[in-house]
């Protein structure tokens, strides 16, 4: 019995002095936001934080042991953040809405810690203050007969004003249990600011596997609008990645399109497929915005050499057009719609005919686009209007 009672005074005691280092550490780092920014640190971020990141999975890793396989990780998130609070280490959001979020000081605080069951996993993000938002970082473990061992770990550690690019995750996935015991996990995550609601979201999908400092077998960053309750969605098997969000439209009328990006995972390698868009008007958008590479394999063999052409002239940095209203079926072969798009810079006045450029596209369900022809005249056989085409929200998700 002494022993045992002697094992646990040990482990008590080292639990202690890791959370004592990282109450240092953040104390430390109170106080010097604005002056790191002056110095060129971008959000005031240094290589401080991640020591405090370190910090802080050691302590919270010293205490996994409490959590059980079959264990509740509501109630151990709460121990945690408990212990946490009253070593003052969590930041007040009720300081934040009586001062300026520019300057408010969230640099060496802590936001809650979130411990999710995931499959067989449990996943713990932790948050760290940083100007005008937070910095998260995702730890997967896997239970073994030694206890829970680190499987994954996902942080932004590059302080460099292009290299850092911190998030509040939204979401962490792993793919269904599978006899073979061969699972990949998805990171989905928001950058958050003070301002607007456009901003990048990013997307990473790992092999789970004896490396958890492994590179990403998926990884993404695009612009969007985060203001959804779920800007980024994602689901994920030991072979396939789907991400859904709310991007940017070549229209300004619309501002907002579903984007969709799927991929087959094949060993270490991952490709792009099909569904590329949910209507034929953003598999167009999607057609103009990408780089000819991937263009050329969503445009039909026997038009490529002018559809390059097209693209060479429509493609930018930045596209912009309006589509013209309603989207063309064309009933005499089924699987044919037209997508019209006034490129004109004003465009053209209302009442008068559009001045476009007139895209044939074909369907075939579910999602399986590809551009067929483009022209600056409209087909005569594609004459009926489909506004189904173009209307309501879709999505591959409930």
């Amino acid at each position: 019995m002494l022993l045992v009672l002697s094992a646990v005074a040990a482990q008590a005691e080292s639990t202690d002095a890791k959370l004592d280092a990282l109450r240092a550490t953040l104390t430390s780092m109170r106080g010097t936001q604005m002056r790191n920014i002056e110095n060129g640190a971008p959000r005031g971020a240094t290589s401080q934080l991640t020591t405090a990141k370190h910090q802080l999975r050691d302590w919270i890793e010293s205490r996994l042991p409490e959590l059980g396989n079959r264990d509740n990780p509501g109630t151990f998130e709460g121990r945690l953040n408990s212990e946490l609070g009253a070593a003052g280490l969590m930041f007040d959001p009720a300081h934040a809405s009586a001062s300026d979020p520019w300057s408010m000081e969230y640099l060496g605080y802590l936001n809650p810690v979130r411990v999710q069951r995931r499959s067989s996993f449990v996943a713990v993000v932790t948050s760290l203050g940083i100007q005008c938002g937070e910095d998260e970082s995702a730890y997967v473990y896997a239970w073994s007969g030694d206890g829970w061992q680190r499987v994954l770990q996902d942080e932004q550690n590059d302080y460099t004003e292009k290299g850092y690019k911190p998030q509040f995750l939204s979401d962490v996935v792993i793919s269904p249990w599978n006899p073979s015991n061969n699972y990949v996990a998805l990171t989905l995550g928001v950058q958050t600011w003070c301002a607007s609601v456009w901003h990048d979201i990013y997307y990473r999908a790992f092999r789970l596997g004896g490396d958890p400092l492994a590179r990403p077998l998926v990884s993404g960053e695009e612009y969007a609008n985060i203001g959804a309750d779920q800007p980024i969605r994602g689901s994920v098997t030991p072979d396939d990645v789907l991400i859904q969000y709310d991007g940017r439209s070549i229209d300004g009328l619309i501002t907002v399109r579903q984007h969709v990006r799927h991929y087959r995972i094949d060993g270490p390698e991952a490709q792009r497929i099909d569904p590329l868009a949910l209507r034929p008007r953003d598999f167009v958008d999607e057609w103009l915005t990408r780089e000819w590479k991937e263009a050329a394999f969503w445009s039909e063999s026997a038009n490529r050499e002018g559809m390059l052409a097209w693209h060479k002239r429509l493609h930018k940095d930045s596209v912009h057009g309006e589509f013209i209203y309603p989207t063309m079926h064309c009933p005499a072969t089924p699987d044919l719609w037209q997508v019209g798009v006034d490129f004109s810079d004003p465009p053209t006045p209302i009442g008068e005919p559009p001045k476009g450029v007139y895209f044939t596209v074909r369907w075939r369900p579910p999602y399986k686009f590809s551009i067929v022809r483009v022209s600056d005249t409209p087909s005569a056989a594609c004459n009926r209007e489909d506004r189904e085409a173009d209307e309501g929200p879709q999505t591959l998700f409930r």
